[in-house]
């Protein structure tokens, strides 16, 4: 059987063009079908497409016919052509659909995971590849019991129908409840958390799934404005984690020691870094970010002495300030 893709897609052309034969009497001759080939940047010679037609008689079992009267192509019966996938394009999808486990039970996924157990079925990969289990190969980052993760399919469903959502938020810092009507516009994950991104009267919020319930999408819709969209990307892009609608994007430059140098080169903190120095006292990389608590967290604290600040001053003081602050409550116990 070719494996050529592009043989595969010519296929599909003829088919499709020999199923209008239902509607256009006389159609299509092969001249028809050289044509439309050409058109959809297939230019084949009269042989080929005649080998075609033949595969798919021989080979696929299509109930094609020439109609001598009509001089045209035709199918006897119907028949619908369908590009066979691999085991490993099965497996693939596989490792897709774990990944989307984080869904929760929606039933878009449910339905999805039936196709894909009825093409595993079909290819007989339980059979074939007994010991091929995703899970034992790729570990994924997320948890599967994250908080709000029932969420996610309703939000989405809002987001693509242009739906306001209404639900309890919790505040983490004081546990304040607040009733919120909300635009929504993103899901975005961080760190095994996920979050929409909307408007509320007018103005960006975000809201983590874990502290919001009783959520429900109304019966009211809302014009996206795709000026938004660009915001949020803008937003993010110099970001690191998710609370930063509000900061403007600052340069930084921080200094790294040898042993953690190696660390900082391979797995860069945010998408701007680049290398200032790099020799035998350490790596000096400079960052364009906004500095946020979460910036201020995940690229500065997590590395405690491994790091010094260069620029700017006020960060510098800022982290000065919150280690002393830190010592000075172990020195309190």
């Amino acid at each position: 059987m070719p494996k050529n893709k592009n043989a595969y897609l010519r296929y599909l052309i003829i088919h499709s063009q020999i199923k209008r034969n239902v509607y256009r009497n006389g159609y299509p001759t092969l001249e028809d079908l050289l044509r439309y080939l050409h058109d959809e940047g297939y230019s084949i010679s009269l042989s080929t497409l005649e080998k075609d037609i033949k595969f798919l008689k021989d080979e696929r079992g299509a109930p094609i016919k020439y109609d001598a009267v009509q001089k045209c192509y035709r199918y006897t019966e119907e028949w619908e052509f369908d590009i066979p996938l691999s085991p490993d394009d099965v497996r693939t999808i596989h490792m897709l659909v774990h990944k989307l486990k984080l869904f929760g039970d929606a039933q878009e996924f449910k339905m999805l995971k039936e196709s894909i157990d009825r093409l595993s079925e079909h290819f007989d990969l339980a059979n074939q590849h007994p010991n091929d289990k995703i899970d034992k190969y790729i570990l994924f980052e997320y948890s599967k019991g994250f908080a709000g993760r029932q969420y996610l399919s309703p939000i989405y469903d809002a987001i693509f129908e242009k739906r306001e959502i209404k639900f309890s938020h919790c505040r983490f810092d004081t546990g304040e409840i607040s009733l919120r009507t909300l635009q929504p516009y993103i899901l975005k994950e961080h760190r095994n958390r996920w979050y929409v991104i909307g408007k509320e009267e007018g103005a960006a919020r975000i809201f983590g799934l874990d502290r919001i319930c009783d959520l429900m999408v109304t019966e009211d819709y809302f014009n996206q404005d795709p000026g938004f969209y660009d915001e949020i990307f803008d937003v993010l892009r110099d970001a690191v984690g998710i609370m930063a609608f509000g900061f403007e994007s600052e340069d930084v430059i921080l200094k790294f020691n040898t042993e953690t140098a190696n660390y900082v080169r391979t797995l860069m903190l945010h998408r701007s870094q680049e290398i200032v120095q790099d020799d035998e006292t350490g790596l000096t990389v400079k960052l364009h970010v906004k500095i946020t608590l979460e910036f201020i967290q995940e690229c500065i604290l997590r590395f405690g002495f491994a790091v010094k600040v260069i620029s700017p001053p006020g960060l510098r003081d800022k982290v000065r300030q919150i280690y002393k602050s830190t010592l000075e409550a172990y020195q309190q116990e």
